[in-house]
């Protein structure tokens, strides 16, 4: 018994989400069907694999809930499969887990919901080993990049599926386009990150939404037409309303099963900035990960709970994908600047506009507004607010100027208001200040 805990604690717990996820896929729609009063309707397997196919060949563009095109059976079954198949390559490769690795799998995980796959992120992973090759650098040392590499998915199923070209055309143009975006990411990434000076939690999100730029540009220019699409609904928000608390509740179960300590180690957590590169399972420890894990999804949850916010697969996807960051800078007392300000400011879009019903871009810009809680870590909570105003008012403009096809849009954002806010506090309102604990140098 030991031994098995061993193993669960080595990989931050994440086998029993895969586990998790893979009954949900075959069980989760007769469950439904049995409290709706149906009956115990089991469907059959085929279903479930006829939905994985429809996300396979899903051009998967923002915004495409696969929840709303293939039904819950099929996503959870494509969630549950990507995690165990970026588990089992960092086994194969005999990495460590760690803050930045945990963030990056709860990412790949909570964007699986809408918008990756396996068809369309292998072809991104071999465009990192090939420049791993060309710079004689082992594939290892890209894992980071490698795990947050996939936010680029959407362009090599668009090229593949969207652009109405022969596939005899398409499908080598798009495996082309994956190569390529995944041959520039790694040197791209890391020059970014001098950008914002690594005051953006998602700094990849940042580096490749100027990629997607670029190539939405060369579409544009060879007359090809990019649509953006709005496919999701609220018809399943009752199950993650389930999956998201019983999910944190079991985390910070973890977290005190293996450390009945661990909120003391947890309160030093909060003391940092979380300016990259923080890695808190390092710094700190695995179960004061986890639960700021389990109460950071219960944060989220109580405010869906308050605001009566729809959850969908792109919802659930988008807080689930934050979690991670638990383990990667983010906590709570250096987001909720950020959430205060993001909050307030749509509350006043909507009263000018005279719209009170919280669109799927709101709710979104408000969840990944996170990714600039390392400003209000490290400025105070007047830039934290700063940054989450900014962050609502800015993000909308960019989707546009990268066509669709960065799912971290939110984090292409984020790095230029990381940028600004950081001249505004360092270099025009210069003052004195007692700072707090940093984390890990860049």
């Amino acid at each position: 018994m030991r031994g098995f805990m061993a193993y669960l604690h080595k990989h931050f717990y994440l086998d029993i989400i895969v586990l998790f996820f893979f009954i949900l896929a075959f069980f989760i729609e007769p469950f439904l069907s049995l409290a709706m009063g149906n009956g115990f309707m089991f469907h059959p397997v085929q279903q479930v694999f006829s939905g994985f196919y429809k996300i396979m060949i899903s051009p998967s563009i923002l915004v495409t809930d696969y929840v709303y095109i293939a039904g819950l059976g099929a996503t959870f079954f494509n969630v549950s499969i990507i995690l165990l198949l970026n588990i089992l390559l960092l086994d194969f490769m005999k990495i460590k887990m760690n803050g930045p690795i945990f963030a990056g799998l709860i990412m790949i995980t909570g964007f699986s919901f809408f918008g990756k796959n396996i068809f369309n992120t292998i072809p991104i992973y071999v465009g990192i080993y090939l420049y791993s090759l060309y710079k004689k650098i082992p594939y290892r040392s890209f894992i980071i990049t490698i795990l947050f590499s996939t936010g680029l998915s959407p362009l090599v199923s668009y090229t593949m599926l969207g652009l109405d070209l022969y596939y005899g055309i398409s499908i080598p143009l798009g495996i082309f386009c994956g190569i390529v975006a995944g041959f520039i990411i790694p040197a791209f990434a890391s020059h970014t990150i001098v950008f914002h000076e690594g005051y953006n939690l998602y700094n990849t999100g940042f580096a490749l939404g100027i990629l997607s730029a670029f190539f939405y540009a060369i579409f544009k220019f060879c007359n090809l037409s990019i649509e953006s699409v709005e496919l999701f609904d609220a018809s399943n928000s009752v199950v993650f309303y389930y999956i998201l608390p019983v999910l944190s509740v079991l985390f910070i179960c973890f977290a005190y099963i293996k450390d009945r300590t661990v909120h003391k180690t947890y309160v030093q957590v909060l003391k940092t900035s979380g300016r990259l590169i923080s890695d808190y399972a390092e710094e700190y420890s695995v179960e004061s990960v986890l639960l700021n894990f389990g109460l950071l999804g219960l944060v989220l949850f109580l405010l869906c709970l308050i605001f009566q916010i729809p959850m969908n697969g792109v919802v659930f996807g988008s807080i689930f994908s934050i979690l991670g960051f638990a383990g990667y800078g983010l906590h709570l007392r250096n987001v909720f600047p950020v959430w205060l300000g993001a909050g307030v400011t749509i509350f006043i879009g909507m009263v000018m506009n005279g719209q009170y019903e919280l669109t799927i871009s709101s709710i979104m810009m408000f969840v990944f507004a996170s990714g600039l809680a390392p400003l209000a870590g490290r400025y105070g909570i007047f830039y934290g607010g700063l940054a989450g105003i900014l962050h609502v008012i800015f993000t909308p403009l960019l989707l546009s100027f990268q066509g669709g096809f960065d799912l971290y849009n939110n984090g292409l954002s984020a790095g230029f208001e990381a940028a600004l806010i950081t001249v505004l506090a360092e270099k025009i309102f210069v003052r004195r200040r007692k700072h707090v604990r940093k984390s890990k140098n860049m």
